[in-house]
């Protein structure tokens, strides 16, 4: 297994949209990357400890879900009438681009 570098961190950060909605904790990227610079040992630390660990923490999978009406639809009593809007947490995010970018460079190299 190889650590994860800061470098992956920071990318997959800094890829997060500063507008996305954050989870129930309200850490949000805007409030990550604007504390990169004073909490990116922290924040490396961590990610390398759950990954290393293959652990992803409860709260980070914990979803706020709610509907919304797409505007224009005669019959709300119709499923397709809504959207549905799943609140992640962000460190979760970043956990999970991570280990996606690695399987993704993975399968390529292998062909697959």
């Amino acid at each position: 297994y190889q650590d994860v570098s800061r470098e992956e961190v920071r990318t997959a950060l800094f890829a997060g949209s500063t507008k996305s909605t954050p989870g129930a904790s309200q850490i949000n990227y805007r409030l990550l990357q604007w504390t990169w610079n004073i909490c990116e040992d922290f924040i490396v630390a961590l990610i390398r400890l759950c990954a290393a660990m293959g652990f992803h923490p409860t709260m980070w999978k914990t979803a706020i879900a709610f509907a919304l009406r797409k505007p224009g639809k005669k019959d709300y009593g119709m499923p397709r009438a809504w959207r549905l809007i799943q609140l992640l947490e962000c460190m979760g995010k970043i956990l999970e681009r991570i280990q996606a970018n690695r399987l993704a460079y993975w399968a390529e190299t292998q062909n697959l």
